[in-house]
Protein backbone atom coordinates (compact mmCIF):
# COMPACT_ATOMS: atom_id res chain seq x y z
CA UNK A 1 0.00 0.00 0.00
CA UNK A 2 2.88 2.31 0.83
CA UNK A 3 3.29 2.41 -3.21
CA UNK A 4 0.16 3.73 -3.84
CA UNK A 5 0.36 6.03 -0.65
CA UNK A 6 3.32 7.85 -2.81
CA UNK A 7 1.61 7.53 -6.21
CA UNK A 8 -1.37 9.29 -4.86
CA UNK A 9 1.05 11.70 -3.25
CA UNK A 10 3.03 12.41 -6.53
CA UNK A 11 -0.67 12.56 -8.45
CA UNK A 12 -2.01 15.06 -6.38
CA UNK A 13 1.68 17.01 -6.72
CA UNK A 14 1.48 17.70 -10.79
CA UNK A 15 -2.50 18.32 -10.52
CA UNK A 16 -1.16 21.88 -8.39
CA UNK A 17 -0.06 24.54 -10.74
CA UNK A 18 1.15 26.75 -7.58
CA UNK A 19 3.20 25.97 -4.35
CA UNK A 20 1.01 24.45 -1.80
CA UNK A 21 0.46 23.82 1.72
CA UNK A 22 -0.94 21.10 1.92
CA UNK A 23 -4.08 19.45 0.74
CA UNK A 24 -7.25 17.32 1.68
CA UNK A 25 -8.42 14.39 -1.15
CA UNK A 26 -11.62 12.87 -0.53
CA UNK A 27 -12.45 9.72 -2.90
CA UNK A 28 -15.71 7.60 -2.58
CA UNK A 29 -16.61 4.41 -4.46
CA UNK A 30 -19.02 1.68 -4.14
CA UNK A 31 -20.23 -0.52 -6.97
CA UNK A 32 -20.96 1.63 -9.81
CA UNK A 33 -20.38 4.97 -8.68
CA UNK A 34 -17.01 6.98 -7.51
CA UNK A 35 -16.25 10.49 -7.12
CA UNK A 36 -13.11 12.45 -6.36
CA UNK A 37 -12.05 15.92 -5.24
CA UNK A 38 -9.81 17.76 -3.11
CA UNK A 39 -8.87 21.29 -1.38
CA UNK A 40 -5.75 22.57 -2.19
CA UNK A 41 -3.82 25.29 0.28
CA UNK A 42 -2.05 27.45 -1.60
CA UNK A 43 1.27 28.90 0.08
CA UNK A 44 0.39 32.53 -0.46
CA UNK A 45 -2.18 32.33 2.26
CA UNK A 46 -5.64 32.04 0.03
CA UNK A 47 -8.20 30.40 0.69
CA UNK A 48 -8.33 26.88 -0.05
CA UNK A 49 -8.81 25.75 -3.79
CA UNK A 50 -11.48 22.88 -4.87
CA UNK A 51 -9.72 20.84 -7.30
CA UNK A 52 -13.00 21.52 -9.94
CA UNK A 53 -12.19 25.17 -10.10
CA UNK A 54 -8.15 24.84 -11.18
CA UNK A 55 -8.41 24.60 -15.01
CA UNK A 56 -10.12 27.70 -14.79
CA UNK A 57 -8.63 29.54 -12.42
CA UNK A 58 -5.03 29.10 -13.97
CA UNK A 59 -5.97 28.93 -17.67
CA UNK A 60 -4.56 24.82 -17.73
CA UNK A 61 -5.31 22.50 -20.39
CA UNK A 62 -8.83 21.09 -19.15
CA UNK A 63 -8.61 17.55 -20.82
CA UNK A 64 -5.47 17.27 -19.65
CA UNK A 65 -6.14 17.94 -15.95
CA UNK A 66 -9.14 15.96 -16.27
CA UNK A 67 -6.96 12.79 -17.33
CA UNK A 68 -4.62 13.47 -14.11
CA UNK A 69 -7.78 13.90 -11.87
CA UNK A 70 -8.79 10.49 -13.65
CA UNK A 71 -5.61 8.84 -12.70
CA UNK A 72 -5.93 9.90 -8.99
CA UNK A 73 -9.74 8.71 -8.74
CA UNK A 74 -8.25 4.89 -10.09
CA UNK A 75 -5.55 5.07 -7.88
CA UNK A 76 -7.91 5.66 -5.03
CA UNK A 77 -10.53 3.10 -6.22
CA UNK A 78 -7.27 0.51 -6.57
CA UNK A 79 -6.49 0.51 -3.20
CA UNK A 80 -10.28 0.44 -2.58
CA UNK A 81 -9.80 -2.99 -4.36
CA UNK A 82 -6.11 -4.14 -2.43
CA UNK A 83 -8.34 -3.99 0.54
CA UNK A 84 -10.77 -6.61 -0.72
CA UNK A 85 -7.89 -8.85 -2.00
CA UNK A 86 -6.31 -8.93 1.24
CA UNK A 87 -9.42 -10.08 3.14
CA UNK A 88 -10.19 -6.39 4.32
CA UNK A 89 -13.76 -4.67 4.82
CA UNK A 90 -13.48 -2.45 1.85
CA UNK A 91 -14.54 1.51 2.79
CA UNK A 92 -16.88 3.46 1.13
CA UNK A 93 -14.56 6.63 1.37
CA UNK A 94 -11.65 7.94 2.53
CA UNK A 95 -9.41 11.28 3.10
CA UNK A 96 -6.48 11.25 1.94
CA UNK A 97 -4.31 14.68 3.81
CA UNK A 98 -1.05 15.54 2.17
CA UNK A 99 1.62 18.18 3.56
CA UNK A 100 4.07 19.87 1.68
CA UNK A 101 6.88 18.27 3.55
CA UNK A 102 5.72 14.81 2.19
CA UNK A 103 3.80 13.52 5.52
CA UNK A 104 0.39 12.60 5.43
CA UNK A 105 -2.67 10.74 7.20
CA UNK A 106 -5.69 8.84 5.95
CA UNK A 107 -8.65 7.93 7.28
CA UNK A 108 -11.32 5.64 5.79
CA UNK A 109 -15.11 5.29 6.35
CA UNK A 110 -17.26 2.65 6.33
CA UNK A 111 -20.99 4.15 6.23
CA UNK A 112 -23.28 3.38 3.21
CA UNK A 113 -22.93 6.77 1.52
CA UNK A 114 -25.57 6.20 -1.40
CA UNK A 115 -28.24 8.01 0.27
CA UNK A 116 -25.88 10.67 1.03
CA UNK A 117 -26.54 14.55 -0.69
CA UNK A 118 -23.55 14.77 -2.02
CA UNK A 119 -23.71 18.65 -1.67
CA UNK A 120 -24.19 17.83 2.06
CA UNK A 121 -21.58 15.25 2.59
CA UNK A 122 -19.08 17.79 0.84
CA UNK A 123 -20.54 20.40 3.26
CA UNK A 124 -19.98 17.95 6.52
CA UNK A 125 -16.66 16.57 5.19
CA UNK A 126 -15.30 20.82 4.64
CA UNK A 127 -16.33 21.02 8.29
CA UNK A 128 -14.90 18.04 9.86
CA UNK A 129 -11.56 18.82 8.37
CA UNK A 130 -11.78 22.78 9.08
CA UNK A 131 -11.98 23.60 5.26
CA UNK A 132 -12.74 27.55 4.91
CA UNK A 133 -13.44 27.82 0.91
CA UNK A 134 -15.34 29.52 -1.69
CA UNK A 135 -16.93 26.29 -3.31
Amino acid sequence: MANFYQEIAETLNDLFPEKWVNVHLYAEGWEGYSTEYFYYKPATGETPVLSYDIPERFTLDEEDFEDKEDKLRKLALSLQQMFIEQGQEPWSNMTFILERNGKFHIEYGYEGMSEVDPGEQREAWKAKYGIEART
